[in-house]
């Protein structure tokens, strides 16, 4: 399991395979992660306890969604899949061939050119997180790069600098961001972090820096909760990709 969670995300471009909000999607154990031109959905799954049921009742698969949406973003951002992948994905679905999808390649990163103006923003990761940064060009505001959070009760920063998201199934903790320039191929850290603006959205603050220079703002979104702290209810739903929601499962 150690091994498998190192294994680098393999980010499949949408040939039919998924609804066609979706640009490029990628699955892991417990976790399906979908890239649309101005959102990415995290599907998180876990199994019932049989414990917790009727001996004659069946383990129930349960589903989380999270959304993070990127406020404000250029209209109709193209997504490009960059470093492609030597294997290929296959959908043989049914027994009518022309609903079959074949050969979809895959890709090691998914890029956001000027997801704001001046801003590039590209995705990675392995089966235990996803990677993203943010490349602001000179001249370019990283004030304006404002994420909200859909799917979570409430959402902090806490005295370490996390963004900490509270769920029905518990807490998810995403790292304080790195953030940095490079100069004569050497990294020079820059302060600053999360910055919580409203409810449920955050930006980030970046103290003094080159503004002639790039700047790259890289943090984490892990696909694992946390144990809640006090007993809290659980919401079970059925994702529609369709619609991106949760239907509330009687």
């Amino acid at each position: 399991m150690t091994a498998y969670g190192h294994l680098p995300l393999h980010f499949e471009a949408n040939a039919g395979q998924a609804d066609s909000q979706v640009k490029f999607l990628a699955r892991g154990m417990g976790h399906t992660l979908f890239l649309t031109a101005r959102e990415a959905v995290l599907v998180l799954t876990k199994t019932d306890p049989p414990a917790k049921r009727a001996p004659e009742q069946r383990a129930r698969t349960m589903e989380l969604v999270l959304r993070m949406t990127f406020v404000g973003a250029t209209p109709r951002s193209r997504v490009t899949g960059l470093e492609e992948l030597p294997g290929k994905a296959n959908y043989f679905i049914g027994h009518d061939p022309a609903q079959w999808h074949t050969n979809v390649p895959l890709y090691a990163k998914v890029q956001y050119p000027d997801v704001y103006p001046g801003i590039d923003l590209s995705y990675s990761g392995d089966q235990r997180q996803l990677q993203y940064h943010f490349v602001v060009a000179p001249g370019a505001d990283p004030k304006r790069i404002v994420l909200r959070w859909q799917g979570v009760d409430a959402l902090d920063v806490d005295h370490q600098g996390d963004l900490v998201l509270h769920t029905a199934w518990g807490a998810v903790s995403l790292g304080k961001p790195v953030i940095y320039q490079e100069l004569d191929g050497a990294r020079q850290a820059i302060a600053g972090g999360y910055l919580r603006t409203g409810a449920h959205q955050v930006g980030f603050v970046v103290a003094v820096y080159d503004a002639s220079r790039p700047l790259v703002i890289a943090g984490t979104v892990p696909f694992a909760i946390l144990p809640p702290t006090v007993a809290a209810t659980t919401v079970a739903g059925t994702f529609d990709p369709t619609h991106f929601s949760i239907t509330p499962t009687r």
